[in-house]
């Protein structure tokens, strides 16, 4: 996607002769005085000829200001924000997609696979804590695993609404309060069945409402595939990307989707498809297929220097290291507790970057070393394979 345009719409108001500025309108008001000749006393030491200043000078600076900062930036699509962004929208056609939960299923193992185990409704599966917060799922139903099968997927959804519950395979592993029957809880590839969503943010609401232009068409051209798709909760326009060299023959393409954070699971995948393909949304003769973008793997080693090391206990050690691999994993998206630049097909991911972001968040960090160069990516996300992150010593 393109950049959008900045303007600074005070010097366009400013060009066409409207001055915008207290003194720029004492001036002007003063020449008018001085030309019309009524008022001959303009001193800046007269009360009567700074009251009418006063008088004039407010309201024109709020007129102004309101002209420039309300009236402007919202009449384009490109600098409106909040609620006069929706009114465009809607204006095209785009409804604003709401904050979901994110929902899917995670595996219970019993202690005991020859009897009966019930998991309540309400049982609640929590992360170890992220950047100072814990994220919880909860059961949505009591389901009893039977006599015979030593686990099973039972579904669950997320505490709260937001794309930050949609973690990585393993991140949801703790049993806050133990389970009679249950070993071990545990998300695992393919976990999650439907991602949670943030309200979609203005930005991701422009790049729609831009996309709106170009499905005035008879074919279903990408712009058209693309907002079915973004009109998903979860997926946004800038992380659909497309393969038209026809992998499956003439008249086919492919769409790979990528979320912000965590990993998009087969179930979700075959849901988008049915909905463009079984359920009549695709073009005639169209063979459109999305999957979930492919994946390179890495293993990286994280080596960091102390600034002063004696200075730091055993466990501040231990919580900085799993403090710092916490934020490595934002970048490799599986999590999104860190402001950080992450992954990306057709992208550079920089470890020097990351390096950057690493002293900014850990300023007790004299120095880190990757293992790894810089990863250019084709069509493919880079994800990690394994992570080590050690405390070195000089």
């Amino acid at each position: 996607m393109t950049d959008k345009p900045q303007v600074d719409f005070t010097e366009v108001v400013k060009a066409s002769g409207m001055p915008v500025t207290e003194a720029e309108l004492k001036a002007r008001f003063t020449d008018i005085a001085a030309q019309e000749g009524l008022i001959t006393n303009t001193s800046p030491m007269s009360p009567f000829w700074r009251l009418v200043t006063a008088i004039i000078t407010a309201p024109v600076l709020w007129l102004a200001d309101v002209m420039i900062n309300t009236v402007l930036v919202n009449m384009f699509v490109a600098t409106a924000g909040g609620q006069m962004l929706r009114l465009l929208a809607w204006a095209v056609n785009v409804t604003p997609k709401p904050a979901s939960r994110a929902e899917g299923v995670i595996r219970f193992t019993k202690e005991n696979a020859g009897a009966d185990v019930t998991v309540q409704a309400g049982t609640r599966i929590q992360t170890e804590r992220i950047n100072g917060v814990i994220y919880e799922l909860v059961t949505v139903a009591d389901f009893t695993i039977p006599a015979g099968e030593a686990s099973a997927l039972i579904p669950v959804r997320a505490s709260d609404v937001g794309a930050a519950w949609n973690l990585a395979p393993g991140y949801y592993r703790i049993l806050p309060v133990a389970v009679t029957g249950i070993m071990q809880a545990e998300s695992e590839e393919d976990w999650l069945t439907v991602p949670g969503a943030d309200e979609e943010s203005d930005d991701e609401l422009r790049e729609r409402c831009r996309n709106q232009f170009n499905l005035v068409g008879n074919y279903h051209t990408d712009a058209v595939y693309r907002s079915m798709i973004a009109g998903v909760v979860g997926l946004s326009i800038d992380r659909i990307f497309f393969l038209h060299d026809a992998p499956r023959g003439p008249g086919t393409a492919n769409a790979y989707l990528l979320l912000d954070s965590g990993v998009l699971s087969d179930p979700f995948i075959t849901a988008v498809n049915d909905y463009i393909n079984t359920q009549g949304h695709h073009g005639h003769g169209d063979d459109m297929q999305c999957f979930g973008m492919p994946e390179t793997r890495h293993d990286l080693s994280v080596k960091m220097y102390l600034q002063n090391p004696d200075n730091m206990t055993a466990e501040n050690q231990a919580l900085l290291i799993k403090n710092a691999g916490n934020l490595i994993r934002s970048a490799f998206r599986e999590n999104a507790d860190y402001d950080v630049k992450k992954t990306w097909p057709y992208a550079r991911f920089s470890f020097s970057n990351l390096g950057r972001e690493l002293h900014r968040e850990f300023p007790e960090v004299d120095s880190v070393t990757f293992s790894l160069g810089d990863i250019v990516s084709d069509l493919s996300v880079p994800r990690l394979n394994s992570l080590t992150v050690s405390i070195e010593h000089d």
